[in-house]
């Protein structure tokens, strides 16, 4: 069985990339911006779910894993992580008697019917609900676009819109140019916000957080009132909010000058704010 302590069978298992990277370096190449990855950073403070998704056409080395891995550096301070074990889990975590979901991840690979050691099914359809038990979940998907993931999660894996409304953060990612080495950009990144009103609702309307503007190769960013909107499910003001996503976007921005911090410098600057913010 799967031992993430291994750094082998983290690699067999597609849950470590050959190329490390860290938020900076992968800021300092271009793929995305400090404003969106600052967004991104915050949210993951305050126990949102993630997905990543790429390409259905499964291109080599289009960074989902390096991505995902970067992006776990930003959950909560005091965060366990479960590692999950493909169509082999079996969910013994959740029976454990003194564990919190609060401040559990559960992190799956990839959502795909490629390989066993991926999730699909109703293997993937429990994983994909552990956040209605409480839990949170991280995980990438072969998808081309935000449509493309809701459609899968609704209607390959028939996860209602509620339990989509929880999974959170969805950033979609792919290649772009005919060069190489190919160019890596974030296309969009979306929040699927929970209902605050008690009843049924059938459709999932995802804030957009981040979209990459092909013409001048910019990022468009979330306008005020979604900002409002993070806020008030981060139960966090306004204005709060607002100086927390400068200091994190002004962080970056330093971290990601010349080729970018490594993943050791990044923890530290990361632990550092978060110290400096402690009343």
């Amino acid at each position: 069985m799967f031992d993430p302590r291994d750094p082998y069978e983290r690699l067999y298992w597609h849950y470590d990339s050959r190329r490390q990277l860290s938020m900076a370096q992968i800021i300092a190449l271009g793929s995305v911006d400090a404003e969106t990855v600052a967004l991104i950073w915050l949210l993951l403070e305050h126990g949102a779910s993630l997905t990543v998704a790429g390409p259905t056409d499964p291109q080599p080395g289009v960074g989902k894993t390096t991505t995902l891995n970067a992006l776990l550096q930003f959950l909560p301070e005091g965060t366990s992580l479960v590692y999950m074990s493909g169509m082999y889990e079996n969910f013994a975590f959740t029976r454990i008697a003194d564990i919190n979901p609060a401040t559990t991840y559960a992190l799956c690979n990839e959502v795909s019917d490629h390989l066993p050691i991926y999730m699909w099914g109703r293997i993937a359809r429990r994983f994909l609900t552990l956040p209605h038990q409480g839990y949170r979940v991280a995980t990438s998907v072969h998808a081309d676009t935000i449509d493309d993931v809701l459609a899968m999660y609704q209607h390959d894996l028939r996860l209602t819109p509620d339990d989509i409304r929880r999974l959170g953060l969805i950033v979609n990612i792919g290649l772009v140019g005919r060069l190489y080495p190919p160019r890596r950009r974030w296309f969009t990144t979306h929040f699927t916000l929970p209902l605050t009103a008690p009843g049924p609702s059938q459709s999932v309307t995802p804030l957009p957080l981040s979209l990459w503007n092909e013409f001048d190769d910019t990022f468009l960013h979330a306008d005020q009132a979604i900002l409002d909107d993070l806020a008030l499910w981060a139960a966090m003001t306004p204005q709060e909010f607002s100086a927390e996503l400068k200091q994190r976007t002004n962080c970056l921005q330093e971290l990601s000058q010349g080729g970018g911090v490594d993943l050791h410098e990044m923890y530290d600057a990361i632990h550092d704010i978060r110290r400096r913010e402690q009343p």
